[in-house]
């Protein structure tokens, strides 16, 4: 019979996650969620991620939750292999990859979509350089990619753990890659020019159904999360020079995302309860998509 309390439909105790961009953002809230639940969390990042560590083994002495910092910089392969390799000589399966590491490449010279003459906007949009475009989309599309088939084997391995009374890894949600997209990848906003991040979210979000399918046999799960307004070093919620400073108020939830919404959202497609979700996008937005299209 299943047992229908939350703690044990949401629980990720004891399971191994590898979280990528993990110094940082969504992938420390994550990061940190995990470890406040109990998991053991491969933290990777592209910088030192020493103090995030040291913050997360604190919180794990509470919770039963472990933290172990790695450099990996996702737009190399080079590197994915080595995070692979390293964590693979370390444990015998991985509960959860949550690929989240994500550039953002404004053009140079900024202009208003909405107002811009037609030479003030294709002077905008033609300041992009085109090595912009390539690093947006090896960091933003091919490094999901190739996270994910790095760890097929630790993965699938998790899927089918032997968890007792006939049950297997696959059973209580083991074995799933989170790949981190955006709500940019579903409306076509146009105050501002996103134009190649946007493009990358949006070949990610079919990289998700790709890589479902693929992993099919094996019950590897892929789903996506597509945050919308959420505080990072990306997305400076709050500050004047955020160029979606006056948007925050026109969402239907009147607020910015917070880590308590990207959590839930991890734990939610990362455990029993999320078990039979496979191939999706999760939209953790506030209701953004619905007001966005066209528009700003």
């Amino acid at each position: 019979m299943t047992d229908l309390n939350s703690q044990s439909l949401f629980s990720v105790k004891g399971f191994v996650a590898v979280v990528t961009g993990a110094g940082s953002g969504i992938g420390f809230m994550i990061s940190k969620g995990l470890v406040a639940n109990g998991a053991k969390v491969y933290l990777a990042d592209r910088n030192a991620v020493d103090a995030q560590v040291e913050e997360l083994k604190e919180l794990g002495k509470q919770t039963g939750g472990s933290a172990f910092g790695l450099h990996c910089d996702v737009s190399k392969k080079s590197d994915i292999q080595e995070l692979a390799r390293y964590v693979a000589e370390r444990e015998d399966h991985v509960d959860i990859l949550v690929s989240n590491a994500g550039i953002r490449r404004d053009p140079p010279k900024g202009c208003n979509v909405l107002q811009a003459s037609l030479s003030e906007l294709q002077e905008s949009l033609w300041s992009s350089p085109d090595t912009d475009w390539i690093d947006s989309f090896q960091t933003n599309t091919a490094a999901h990619y190739f996270l994910s088939v790095a760890f097929m084997p630790l993965l699938e391995a998790a899927s089918r753990l032997d968890l007792g009374e006939g049950r297997v890894g696959k059973d209580a949600g083991r074995g799933v890659v989170i790949v981190m997209s955006s709500c940019a990848s579903m409306h076509n906003a146009t105050n501002v020019d996103l134009t190649s991040y946007a493009t990358t979210k949006a070949a990610t979000d079919h990289l998700v159904r790709l890589l479902a399918a693929k992993f099919n046999r094996f019950y590897i799960r892929v789903n996506g999360i597509n945050p919308g307004f959420v505080p990072t070093n990306m997305n400076k919620v709050g500050e004047k020079d955020n160029i979606f400073k006056d948007l925050f108020d026109k969402v239907p939830a009147k607020r910015a995302g917070n880590e308590g919404d990207i959590v839930g959202s991890v734990l939610f497609l990362a455990s029993r309860a999320g078990a039979y979700v496979h191939g999706i996008n999760l939209c953790v937005d506030g209701g953004r998509v619905l007001v966005a299209n066209g528009q700003e």
